[in-house]
């Protein structure tokens, strides 16, 4: 039994778990285009610039490229904003460099949705459940 994917340390959320290898690699690989959607707050002001720039692609200081992401912005004020991201790729504190590039600090992130897996708002942190009928269904979806 293993995590497909991971979460950092300070980051909460969804987190599913399989003993199934090609599963694992169809939810994770890049070339399938399994969305993940966050939860985020941060230190600062987002604005529709910052939803133009993730919609293009943020690229590091070190020539990282980013695919493009949607930012919904929730609540914003100058000391703290929310939002939703939603992301295709997974790569190393992808997120937080993400905001950390257009000027703002991370400083809380759940991962709500992990492809057609939403997380139950009902289900305590560090709980789990098995996985339901339909969501049995959508798993031999993807491995179809």
């Amino acid at each position: 039994l293993y995590a497909v994917g991971r979460l950092d340390r300070d980051t909460t959320g969804l987190l599913l778990l399989t003993d199934n290898g090609p599963l694992g690699f169809q939810l994770l690989h890049p070339q399938y285009h399994v969305d993940k959607t966050y939860q985020v707050q941060v230190n600062g002001l987002l604005t529709p610039d910052h939803i133009q720039a993730f919609q293009k692609g943020i690229v590091f200081l070190d020539g990282t490229v980013c695919k493009p992401a949607k930012l919904e912005i929730l609540s914003a004020s100058p000391s703290i904003s929310q939002a939703s991201i939603t992301i295709s790729e997974g790569k190393f504190h992808q997120i937080k460099k993400m905001f950390l590039s257009v000027g703002v600090k991370v400083t809380s992130l759940k991962r709500i949705q992990f492809g057609d897996f939403t997380l139950n708002p009902d289900l305590a942190e560090g709980n789990y459940r098995p996985l339901n009928q339909k969501e049995l269904q959508i798993i031999k979806n993807y491995l179809e």
